[in-house]
């Protein structure tokens, strides 16, 4: 059973220029008018790879200490597992997604960014539409 760390009780909305004229729409996700909008109720781990401990805890890809009562990462992460997820419908490339995360990194100022966009550009799905 695949644990989640994160689930959103209202929808979330990032704006980003690479969302410019795309329009799609699903049960999860939306994007138009240069936003995307992740739904209620949409679910997922954070930074990976994790794995979860008999209940215990967790160990894995560090999300960051809690700001403003989320990890500093939770933003990145969120778009990031969403692209990846609907891909095959998407007309995103595996660069312009990397992008996406590392232009949120930067916005929430993670120390970490430049390793966290090597590790999603080198380790992540690598099967985006061209």
């Amino acid at each position: 059973m695949h644990v989640w760390r994160f689930r959103l009780s209202a929808p979330f909305y990032y704006q980003h220029a690479i969302f410019d004229g795309v329009v799609f729409d699903n049960e999860w996700a939306k994007i138009e008018h240069g936003q995307i909008t992740v739904k209620t109720g949409y679910a997922w781990d954070g930074c990976s790879p994790k794995w979860h401990l008999f209940g215990l805890g967790t160990i894995g890809t560090p999300d960051g200490t809690l700001r403003f009562s989320k990890p500093w990462t939770w933003e990145a992460s969120l778009v990031h597992d969403i692209l990846c997820q609907f891909r095959a419908a998407l007309p995103f490339t595996q660069k312009e997604v990397t992008q996406v995360f590392r232009d949120q990194l930067v916005e929430a100022k993670w120390p970490l960014t430049g390793l966290y966009v090597w590790a999603v550009d080198n380790l992540g799905p690598q099967d985006f539409p061209q």
